[in-house]
């Protein structure tokens, strides 16, 4: 009898130990060798001095970045990964990163941001077979402010950034949202060249201020993306409406892309031709004040009326583009824009092809006709609709 209760220590402790969090079991430098790998198939290369872990929090003490376009590191100083799990997949969670504030100069140019976070980061257990790549997966990541500036003072700030992103129920899709919340650009500076300088000063938009939200998702098994909507709108000037719909953005499309070599854009180009489909795009312009404006300061330049430069624009678009859109299609085109600018609503160019073209064949198209490409990929422009 007396044996019993020495008999049940093993079994208190297994249990005790199946019932600790998960965390125990981390290993601080596994966690930031994780990461790192994760960020480096972000085009990020992510380097510390230390990491430690207390509780389930892992802290990486002496933190630099370095993108492969900025060609600098970017000191961080302290990283903390809050509430860090191992999941039954071998995945990691963090639940929490936060970074109160950054600076970064260069070139005479200063970007800033302040209150940084991410939540729910999620990091595979092996980059190399990770369903989407190593696509960097996490719930949320936001920003109060972002500011850019230069030796004369501000040149654009942005409010209430924010990006969600979520992993569908069968595990083949990220969906995708975003948002700034408002955002002021100076123009003045930001433009090169006199006459782009003139124009924005006569229109009144040297400094404009707006918005933007984007919503879209990406499937790894088929490399369709979707940007189902992105909307950037100008105050006193109008809105950018853009929709694209592809395919063949795998991550098999993006690891060939690493092995290109050093000239990623010629990698894309050849790839694109022979991997990607186009299913369809839409590019809308809803007016609130940018048409009217333009038509002034355009005829102000040539000494005439908006009425004649309307005119002369509906008889222009026709002239050409009849001998490479045909003349059906450049009717069209004439008639949309001579609608919008005489009664400025909006306007949209759109390609739906009847079937996914690969862009192999659009390229073959547009090199032997632009009026069959047009055709091929179902072009048409509208207004006011």
């Amino acid at each position: 009898m007396n044996s019993h209760p020495k008999r049940l220590v093993p079994i208190l402790l297994a249990g005790l130990m199946a019932g600790m969090p998960n965390a125990f079991a981390l290993e601080a430098g596994a966690v930031g060798a994780r990461l790192k790998e994760v960020l480096s198939r972000q085009k990020i290369e992510l380097d510390y001095d230390s990491a430690t872990l207390e509780g389930s929090d892992v802290t990486l003490e002496g933190v630099t970045l370095k993108s492969a376009e900025a060609g600098e590191s970017l000191p961080l100083g302290t990283l903390v990964l809050e509430d860090v799990r191992e999941r039954e997949d071998g995945s990691y969670r963090i639940e929490t990163v936060e970074l109160e504030s950054f600076k970064h100069q260069k070139d005479g140019i200063t970007v800033s941001m302040t209150d940084l976070a991410v939540s729910g980061l999620v990091l595979p257990p092996d980059v190399s077979d990770d369903p989407f790549g190593g696509f960097l997966r996490f719930d949320r990541m936001e920003a109060a402010r972002l500011d850019v500036t230069n030796a004369d003072g501000p040149i654009a700030t942005a409010e209430n950034l924010y990006s969600n992103s979520a992993v569908s129920a069968d595990k083949q899709t990220i969906d995708m949202n975003g948002a700034i919340g408002s955002f002021w650009l100076d123009l003045g500076v930001m433009l090169e060249g006199e006459k782009a300088l003139r124009t924005v000063e006569a229109l009144g938009y040297q400094e404009v201020t707006g918005s933007a939200v984007m919503e879209g998702n990406w499937r790894a098994s088929d490399g369709r993306v979707t940007l189902s909507r992105y909307e950037a709108a100008i105050d006193s000037a109008g809105t950018l409406i853009l929709m694209l719909d592809l395919a063949g953005y795998t991550p098999e499309f993006f690891r060939q892309l690493e092995e290109s070599g050093d000239d990623p854009m010629r990698g894309m180009a050849m790839l694109g031709m022979q991997q990607l489909t186009f299913h369809g795009a839409s590019v809308r312009f809803v007016d609130d004040g940018l048409a009217e404006k333009g038509l002034a300061h355009a005829a102000q330049e040539q000494g005439s009326s908006p009425e004649d430069i309307v005119s002369q624009v509906k008889a222009a678009i026709p002239q050409q583009l009849s001998s490479f859109l045909g003349d059906e299609l450049a009717g069209q085109i004439a008639e949309a824009v001579g609608t919008f600018l005489e009664s400025p609503g909006s306007i949209e160019i759109s390609a739906k092809p009847a079937s996914p073209l690969p862009f192999a064949i659009l390229m073959g198209a547009a090199m032997v006709s632009p009026e069959m490409l047009a055709k091929q990929i179902g072009l048409s422009v509208v207004a006011n609709e």
